[in-house]
């Protein structure tokens, strides 16, 4: 499997781009029901807040336009209202001061600001929730495909190549596709190593004609790193995932393919995103 861009090499004159974690595999749902949100509970022993907590931790991870947002930048944003709601939180101020300056939110650029800041606790409590995170999600029961993904990836293989664009560190995700048989259907796999969104469909860009690359995500980040591109995006809806693979399938890959999609339909798309993740699952 391809896993480098400066390795990559078309075999068809279309490409199609697809997001993993919450698109292809339904993986969000679980990491941030089971895993995220509970261990901000644990880490800043706020128990007794935990059932709203959770509740907002979830709406704006997975139901709201904010659906995709780095952990880091969840982190402040949930802290952030939970000290506004007159909640005491440990450390929030040097989390804060972190996320507002940083360009990189990462393990390794926390760390970095740790080494700076040793007194700094709240840096050192977000490194604790973010690795024991990590730990955890590496518990978790192996992650399944939503509906008609296996079909519409066999079927436009055929026709189109196919390369993973995802955020997600590359070993999950080559672990997710494997174990569900898929990786036979791509082109390429580029991950969190590979470099941005934005920067991968980039260099993807540059071995196909603007107009035969199309991008398949189900976050704001997915639409705003193809919109950066002047590529064309579908959206996966979350909670009518296997509904939106169906029509990608049967009604828009061939259009795409035929060089009939144009801006009134990318136009009514993303209102249907936007809507979707505006109450209107």
């Amino acid at each position: 499997m391809i896993t480098q861009l400066k390795d990559y090499q078309p075999k068809h004159p279309y490409l199609v781009c697809v997001d993993s974690d919450g698109c292809a595999i339904d993986t969000m749902n679980i990491k941030h029901i089971e895993v995220f949100g509970p261990m901000i509970v644990k880490e800043w022993g706020l128990e007794q807040y935990e059932s709203d907590i959770l509740s907002r931790w979830n709406a704006f991870n997975l139901y709201e336009i904010t659906r995709g947002i780095n952990r880091f930048k969840g982190l402040e944003k949930m802290l952030t209202e939970l000290t506004k709601a007159g909640i005491t939180i440990e450390g929030y101020e040097a989390i804060k001061q972190w996320t507002d300056t940083t360009n990189e939110f990462s393990n390794e650029s926390l760390i970095r600001e740790i080494d700076k800041y040793p007194q700094a606790i709240g840096l050192q409590k977000a490194l604790n929730w973010s690795n024991e995170v990590n730990t955890r999600i590496k518990a978790l029961p192996d992650a399944t495909i939503f509906g008609n993904v296996k079909e519409t990836l066999a079927y436009i293989s055929k026709f189109a190549d196919i390369a993973i664009v995802s955020s997600a560190n590359l070993a999950a995700v080559q672990h997710e596709w494997e174990i569900n048989g898929l990786t036979r259907y791509l082109t390429g796999m580029f991950a969190q190593d590979a470099g941005t969104k934005v920067h991968c469909l980039n260099t993807l860009n540059k071995h196909y004609e603007t107009k035969h690359i199309i991008m398949l995500g189900d976050a704001l980040g997915d639409y705003e790193a193809a919109h950066q591109n002047d590529i064309f995006f579908y959206p996966i809806l979350a909670n009518h995932e296997g509904e939106s693979w169906y029509a990608f399938q049967t009604t828009y890959f061939e259009r795409f393919m035929n060089n009939d999609l144009n801006n009134e339909d990318q136009t009514n798309l993303l209102d249907q995103f936007k809507s979707n993740l505006n109450g209107g699952q």
